[in-house]
């Protein structure tokens, strides 16, 4: 092309200058959306910051702050690592020659549109997976905490003969790492098999091996971990039978302990056998091992974990619950007791109330006077409870109304920091 003079002219891009300007437009409308979705959370963090910091406890929001931004670089780091190998695993051992058939046409749209791009779109899948399944774990800050400082009580269980501070401390953030672990194993497994798919080593309506043998091996390995994970999950639900309810006061009962406890170890070792079998299907062919491995694992699971503890439950316990519930009572007054601080003489009776304090620590005016401002601090009215007083306060004058859920602040009142308890009043509609 050239112009009057004879001398070429450079062709305009239009198309690639909208291209891009569309492509600024759509990133300016996506990130105004966050934006405004975020404009909640970003005031409550600002304010929560405003908060600590007029109490002088900065170093507190800023712990809690890192304990939640940590745990869920950590957790996305890993989602991240985890979707990008299987993927990559799922590219290398795809086959070269695809046999012919129906998803054939599928197959191939796809290999044309995103195959000169497949390192890109590895990291797209698993930055979104990784996002999706990262980020919420920042919610469970408190438990991580915990179970980082992790402090001993002396006081162990009798069932399992463990210190109570590892049912205080730890196993909260265990069963959410086991349960986190298996979530995000399965949706790893789905991706994977739906990359295989798409990359011709799963084949639904071609006659023969639908299934390649390394991709099979993939799926088994995947398959071997998640038993692996389960069987882990088995093992520390022994200890969640301390917190058991099926019995006649809290905790782990006759029926958890004779029929429940059992029944979780055989999981555990089916589990184990699982995961033998799933490794030894790697070498297979067909896929025998391990529909034998689930349906096993099902069965037992059903008949054993859950039928079986509730038939010894209605007959064998309830008939004499009070002579085989005897000893786990026992052991939940024990606890009681322990826990308040009480001991009891040869004659049955309450002898001493050991968290009352000796002399040598006995309250006094000094000691009340030197703790003066926590004291002042101690919260006297429940909001949850003084919203009817206030209602009640008020019957002459119905025209008025107070909200159910009242709020609590600090206000500086006669030049002391003061704790109260802070009520709209209403015109009722």
């Amino acid at each position: 092309m050239s112009d009057i003079s004879g001398i070429p002219s450079r062709p305009t891009p239009t198309r690639r200058v909208s291209r891009k300007f569309r492509f600024i437009v759509a990133l300016s409308i996506a990130a105004l959306i966050v934006l405004i979705v975020s404009l909640r959370g970003i005031a409550g963090f600002y304010t929560d910051y405003l908060w600590f910091n007029s109490l002088g406890f900065t170093s507190v929001w800023r712990g809690v702050l890192f304990a939640k931004v940590g745990l869920a670089l950590v957790f996305i780091a890993f989602t991240f690592l985890l979707f990008w190998v299987n993927l990559f695993v799922a590219d290398r051992i795809a086959p070269r020659n695809r046999p012919m058939g129906p998803e054939e046409d599928f197959v191939s749209r796809y290999h044309d549109t995103i195959g000169p791009r497949a390192g890109l779109f590895r990291i797209a899948v698993a930055g979104l997976f990784s996002l999706f399944l990262g980020v919420g774990t920042a919610s469970r800050w408190q438990d991580w905490i915990l179970f980082r400082n992790r402090q001993d009580f002396g006081v162990k269980d009798p069932q399992f003969n463990l210190d109570i501070g590892f049912y205080v401390f730890q196993l909260p953030f265990i069963k959410f790492l086991i349960n986190w672990m298996f979530t995000a194993f399965i949706v790893v497994l789905i991706i994977t098999a739906a990359a295989h798919y798409l990359n011709g080593g799963i084949r639904i309506n071609t006659p023969g091996d639908r299934v390649t043998a390394p991709v099979k091996g993939h799926l088994s390995v995947l398959l071997a971990i998640l038993a692996l994970i389960k069987a882990a999950d088995y093992w520390y639900q022994r200890y969640s039978l301390n917190f058991s309810d099926r019995g006649v006061v809290d905790g782990a009962s006759y029926t958890d302990v004779n029929a429940q406890l059992p029944a979780i170890k055989l999981l555990i070792l089916i589990s184990i056998a699982a995961v033998i079998l799933l490794i030894i299907n790697i070498w297979r062919r067909g896929w025998v091992l391990p529909v034998v491995a689930v349906g096993l694992w099902a069965f037992v699971t059903i008949a054993i974990g859950s039928i079986y503890p509730a038939i010894y439950q209605r007959f064998v316990v309830e008939p004499s619950e009070s002579s085989r519930e005897a000893q786990y009572i026992e052991r939940n007054i024990e606890a009681t007791r322990t826990a308040y601080g009480l001991s009891v003489g040869e004659t049955g009776n309450i002898t001493e109330r050991t968290f009352i304090p000796n002399v040598e620590n006995a309250l006094t005016a000094e000691v009340l006077q030197q703790n003066a401002n926590t004291l002042n601090n101690l919260r006297l009215l429940d909001p949850a409870i003084v919203s009817p007083t206030f209602q009640a306060l008020e019957v002459e004058r119905e025209q008025f109304r107070f909200a159910d859920d009242l709020d609590v602040d600090r206000y500086e009142i006669d030049g002391d920091i003061r704790t109260v308890v802070i009520a709209a009043q209403r015109i009722k509609p």
